[in-house]
C-alpha cells in the first residue's frame, strides 16, 4: 500500500450492528481497557452529517488513542474512496498496533470487507474477526428482521453478541440464544454482554475458519466427527463427515479462492435429486453459502423445495447436507459434482 508506507497487517476489527445496539458504548470500553504500551486508530462512520459518536469518544482520544470520523456517507459502499482515504491516511498518521472500524448502523458491511481485502489495503492490514451487536429484545422484531442491512450484519459476523444485556430479561437472553444457535452459517462465538464489555480477547480472533456443525449450528452432540484435509490441484479445502441423533450428513469449507458457477451450483444441489443420495427428496436438507465471481449467494434445499438468494456473509463458501440414517450417500460423488461446478 504506497501511501501507507512501510505498514502491514494491523490488526483491525469491524464492530457492526444496527442503530442502538451499542457500538460506540463497546468501543469506549475497549479503549478504556487499552494497553498502555499500545496505539490504536480508531475509524468511526456516521451516515448522518452531523457527527455524534465521534463526540462521545473525544474526550478518549490521545493517549495512544488516534480517532477520525467520517460523516455523510457510507464507508460500506463497495469502491468507497473516502473510506480507502480514510483507512491510509490513519494509518501512516498513527502507524497504530491495532484498527478498530465502526460503521454506520445502516451500513452494509459486506462491500466494506471486500475493500479491505482488495489490492492496496489487503497487505496493510490484518482483518480479525468481525463482532457484530444486536439487541436482544428486538432480533423478533419484524421490522428488524425485515430490514436486509440487518440480515446482512448478523450473515456477515463471526462473533454475534447480545449487547444490552443489563437491559433485557432473562427470556430475551434465551431467545437470542437460540436464535443464534440456528443461524447459518453458523458463529465461531456467541455471547452476551452488559454496558459493552465485551471479551477483549474476541479483538484477536482470526476469521472463523471452524468445522461445519460448530458452535451456533443447528446439531447436537454428533456422536461422530471425522474432518478431512482435502485439495482440488492446488487448493485445499475441508470435508467434515458427522453422524448422530438418527442422522448423518457431511460438509465441505472452501477458502475464498474458489469461485462457483451460480447456475452450476443450483443445479447440482436442486431438485429432483442430488448427485450420491439414494433417492431424489431424501436430503433432510442441503444448505450452502457460494462465492460466485464478485457476488455470494445462500442456496437453501429442504426436501423438493429449493431457493436461492444474495448474502452478505464473504468468509469461505461452504455446504452442508444431511439426510437421515439408513439413506445411502455417496459423498465422494457428491463432492466430485461440486469441484464441477467450479469456474474454469
Amino acid at each position: 500500500m504506497e501511501a501507507a508506507d512501510n505498514i502491514s497487517a494491523v490488526p483491525t476489527t469491524l464492530i457492526t450492528g444496527f442503530f442502538g445496539v451499542g457500538k460506540t458504548t463497546t468501543l469506549r470500553s475497549l479503549i478504556e481497557r487499552k494497553p498502555e504500551d499500545e496505539k490504536w486508530a480508531i475509524l468511526v462512520n456516521e451516515f448522518g452529517e452531523v457527527g455524534i459518536d465521534g463526540a462521545l469518544l473525544e474526550n478518549l482520544s490521545g493517549d495512544g488513542v488516534q480517532i477520525r470520523e467520517i460523516v455523510g456517507g457510507c464507508l460500506c459502499c463497495t469502491a468507497n474512496v473516502p473510506m480507502r482515504v480514510a483507512v491510509t491516511e490513519i494509518l501512516r498518521r498513527t502507524r497504530p498496533d491495532r484498527l478498530l472500524i465502526e460503521p454506520t448502523g445502516i451500513g452494509h458491511p459486506a462491500g466494506l470487507i471486500d475493500e479491505l481485502r482488495s489490492d492496496g489495503l489487503a497487505d496493510a492490514i490484518d482483518l480479525r474477526a468481525v463482532i457484530c451487536l444486536v439487541d436482544p429484545r428486538l432480533i423478533h422484531d419484524a421490522r428488524i428482521q425485515e430490514a436486509a442491512v440487518f440480515r446482512d450484519q448478523v450473515a456477515i459476523a463471526d462473533v454475534l453478541i447480545a449487547g444490552k444485556a443489563d437491559l433485557a430479561g432473562e427470556d430475551d437472553i434465551a431467545r437470542f440464544r437460540e436464535w443464534a444457535r440456528n443461524l447459518f452459517p453458523p458463529k465461531s462465538h456467541i455471547a452476551v454482554a452488559a454496558e459493552g464489555n465485551i471479551d477483549y480477547r474476541f479483538l484477536d480472533l482470526a476469521p472463523g475458519r471452524y468445522a461445519v456443525g460448530a458452535e451456533g449450528g443447528h446439531r447436537h452432540n454428533p456422536a461422530e466427527t471425522e474432518v478431512q484435509r482435502r485439495s482440488s490441484g492446488s487448493h485445499q479445502f475441508e470435508r467434515i463427515q458427522s453422524a448422530g441423533d438418527e442422522y448423518h450428513g457431511c460438509g465441505w469449507v472452501f477458502g475464498p479462492d474458489f469461485i462457483f458457477d451460480q447456475g452450476a451450483i443450483a443445479d447440482c444441489l436442486g431438485p429432483p435429486g442430488l448427485p450420491g443420495i439414494e433417492a431424489a427428496g431424501a436430503a433432510l436438507r442441503a444448505k450452502g453459502v457460494f462465492r460466485v465471481g464478485g457476488d455470494w449467494i445462500l442456496l437453501n434445499r429442504t426436501g423438493a423445495e429449493c431457493t436461492v438468494g444474495d448474502i452478505a456473509y464473504r468468509r469461505d463458501s461452504r455446504i452442508e447436507v444431511i439426510v437421515p440414517n439408513g439413506v445411502t450417500a455417496d459423498w465422494d460423488r457428491l463432492e466430485r459434482a461440486l469441484l464441477e461446478c467450479l469456474k474454469s
